[in-house]
């Protein structure tokens, strides 16, 4: 009776492990992986904005007598923002080989290869460069020296494998490489006033306001003066007018 009691226990246990072809096993497995990984801190692809700048042009030039087509600015203060982008690559120093007990890795020199995000190790940072295996990962230190073992991404966490890498030669490191992108917007505050020409005895000016370039795009305004009319003023901006034509117009910015 014993030995049927023990059948059946044994029997209801198999079957748990391994009801309709699912074994627990490997989910007990990918616990005790994640425990023994390391958490990953996945870089974008996409080039990061590192910095931006402002620059300012001014085409303000007081006392002196100017000259502006039609179509032209006549004075212009202009906000610009530059931002600069970059993304992180790294490049064998040297034509090496990673050997072991496994498939050894070579490197070409030539070659570069983009990080794909870093690693933390008994408190030492290591950057993740993708080797030619799926999921397989090299770690290189800040020094770009490589690390005694590769790693395998599995859950989005890192596993270390376990043969250890012997670098040939012995001082093969990686070297940062760095591509970087810089874009400089439209003006984004400032303002820019553009002769028109004679119409109606009237001389036409387009003002153009940018301070609220970034909300809504800014806006303009044009804006007439009698033919005949020596001092002008445009939202600040003191004009003497030399001779106003169809074609341009000569002047004389008055200073602040």
């Amino acid at each position: 009776m014993k030995n049927l009691v023990l059948g059946i226990c044994c029997l209801m246990l198999s079957s748990c492990l391994s009801a309709d072809s699912y074994s627990i096993l490997p989910q007990r497995n990918n616990i005790f992986s994640y425990w023994d990984s390391y958490g990953i801190d996945f870089y974008d692809n996409e080039l990061k904005l590192v910095k931006s700048e402002y620059i300012t042009e001014s085409g303000m030039e007081p006392n002196k007598v100017l000259s502006a087509y039609v179509g032209y600015s006549v004075a212009d203060v202009k906000t610009y923002q530059k931002n600069f982008y970059k993304s992180e690559y790294v490049r064998p120093a040297m034509d090496g080989v990673l050997n072991s007990a496994s498939v050894p890795m070579a490197f070409n020199k030539k070659e570069k290869y983009q990080v794909l995000g870093e690693s933390t190790i008994d408190g030492e940072r290591f950057l993740l460069i993708p080797a030619k295996e799926e999921n397989v990962v090299v770690l290189i230190n800040g020094d770009g020296v490589p690390y005694e073992k590769a790693g395998y991404i599995k859950n989005d966490r890192l596993v270390l494998m376990l043969p250890d890498y012997i670098p040939y030669p012995d001082n093969f490191y990686f070297e940062p490489v760095i591509t970087s992108k810089t874009e400089q917007t439209k003006p984004i505050k400032g303002y820019d006033i553009k002769y028109g020409g004679i119409k109606l005895d009237r001389m036409l000016f387009t003002y153009y306001d940018y301070s609220n370039a970034m909300n809504n795009g800014g806006r303009f305004e044009n804006i007439s003066f009698p033919k005949n009319q020596k001092m002008l003023d445009i939202y600040g901006v003191g004009i003497k007018v030399l001779h106003a034509g169809n074609q341009k117009i000569d002047y004389i910015l008055m200073p602040d």
